[in-house]
């Protein structure tokens, strides 16, 4: 007994199916691979200061410092699209400016063709050192939160930057 031209057509599509269904999980592997703790904004305490972790951005901690990353969610692309390390300072108060000048020292060495700017955020509580896009087409900055004592230092694409600057101006001290 031979199967009919129709069973043999089910059986092929169930199997295409079934291929496409493993293709799709393949591709999308990093994003299944990020489990729960990425699907929702939280809040994290880092020293005295709480921040919130936007949703679906990762985070680790690592000697006294938190690494907050977007990561890429297809196999397509090797690196996350953005990341910034945030760890409380240990400046004496009031070097602002000394901070601010070795920040712009390490960028410009890093970083030798682009142009360096400073910028104040959240009225001037936080201050940047900004470069514009580097050769990989990423942007960079690094910040100072002396209330807080909080340094932090981003790169990635150009578009994520604003969630960066939002985690620094809504961190607060945690009494």
């Amino acid at each position: 007994m031979t199967p009919t031209r129709d069973a043999r057509t089910a059986k092929q599509l169930g199997a295409l199916a079934i291929l496409l269904v493993l293709l799709f999980l393949a591709i999308l592997r990093p994003t299944v691979g990020l489990g729960f703790g990425a699907l929702h904004s939280r809040k994290v305490q880092l020293g005295a200061t709480e921040l919130t972790v936007p949703q679906g951005w990762t985070l680790s901690y690592a000697s006294g410092k938190m690494a907050i990353s977007k990561p890429c969610y297809t196999i397509f692309c090797g690196s996350p699209r953005a990341g910034f390390v945030v760890e409380t300072n240990k400046l004496p108060a009031n070097s602002d400016e000394v901070w601010a000048r070795g920040a712009e020292k390490v960028l410009q060495r890093l970083y030798p063709d682009a142009s360096i700017r400073t910028v104040a955020v959240d009225s001037g509580r936080v201050k940047c050192v900004e470069l514009d896009a580097t050769a990989d087409g990423k942007v960079a900055a690094s910040c100072l939160n002396s209330n807080l004592r909080l340094t932090s230092t981003f790169k990635g694409e150009s578009e994520l930057k604003p969630v960066f600057y939002q985690v620094l101006t809504a961190a607060h001290r945690v009494e």
